[in-house]
């Protein structure tokens, strides 16, 4: 049967619809810390800390879940003195008394990775996910081994939030105004600078500067060009930033039309918590110019 038109366009409007309100939100992953029942271990891997939950086979760890969500399930095991390399293990997880989850896991010891303070060896990670119904459950979880030492967990619950919106941020320093068209007819506006007149902004943190560069260049020059560019907090390195980058035929600045722009590259910087100056140099090429165009949460400027 053939469907009307306007039924059609409905169908449509629907889908988008659902589409924007899909791309709307973005899923992450939060640490539950109110388990009782186990003590916490603290594991060192690859220099950082992490402090875990340590499972027995008789003592679990509890807690209360609200669903409807995921749960992600962490766990390594820790070695004792005479374990073997491999050693077995099985994570049990019961939700509101009910066996939900029985999986078997081989341990294998970690390079990088041990017990704060006393050196034991730690297991590579595994991980399993658990689906929780609508409503309050109570979750519990334990382990059994075939080694002699314990297993450890980290329990993570999957939120939805609304996914960031980015708004451009305009700096108080910078050499030169550039307008970038593209074939299409579309224009952007990015802040030029170099080695000598740096990107110089003041931002209050915390947050995220999201930063998109081109590099410049001319008619004449052909294939890939690296460039560098050093970015400082308050008069310190916080990173230097390499890139390599094409030539960008399809677009020109409009006030500089003998250059032409590099593929885009994007960096990152976190600021602290308060007011920091914020400045980016182009630090090689030694005769390099770059153009920027500058992000920031939209959240960050309303607080």
């Amino acid at each position: 049967m053939k469907r009307s038109p306007a039924l059609s366009a409905l169908s449509t409007i629907i889908l988008l619809a659902l589409m924007v309100s899909g791309a709307s939100a973005k899923t992450t992953w939060v640490s539950v810390k109110d388990l009782a029942g186990a003590d916490d271990v603290c594991l060192e891997l690859d220099g950082r800390q992490f402090n875990y939950t340590a499972l027995g086979s008789s003592d679990a760890a509890t807690c209360v879940i609200h669903g409807q969500r995921r749960l992600k399930i962490l766990s390594r095991y820790i070695y004792a003195e005479g374990d073997l390399d491999r050693v077995p293990y099985t994570i049990i997880v019961t939700l509101d008394g009910r066996e939900v989850l029985r999986k078997g896991y081989s341990a294998k010891a970690l390079e990088g990775g041990q017990v704060c303070g006393d050196g034991n060896r730690v297991g590579t990670l595994r991980k399993d996910y658990l689906s929780i119904p609508q409503g309050r459950h109570e979750l519990s979880i334990r382990a059994e081994s075939e080694g002699d030492g314990i297993v450890a967990t980290r329990i993570f619950r999957q939120v939805k939030t609304q996914k960031e919106r980015w708004v451009p941020f305009a700096p108080e320093g910078y050499e030169s105004l550039r307008q970038l068209q593209f074939e299409s007819g579309n224009q952007s506006t990015y802040y030029h600078f170099d080695a000598t007149t740096p990107l110089t902004m003041n931002v209050n943190g915390p947050t995220t500067l999201r930063v998109r560069t081109r590099l410049d260049f001319d008619h004449t020059m052909n294939g890939s060009q690296t460039y560098a560019l050093e970015v400082m907090i308050d008069g310190e390195v916080y990173r230097t930033f390499h890139f390599d980058s094409d030539k960008l035929s399809t677009a020109i600045y409009l006030e500089s039309p003998d250059l032409l722009p590099g593929n885009r590259r994007e960096l990152r910087v976190s600021v602290p918590r308060g007011m920091h100056t914020i400045e980016i140099r182009c630090v090689r090429p030694e005769a390099c110019g770059v153009a920027a165009m500058i992000h920031i949460p939209k959240s960050d400027l309303e607080r």
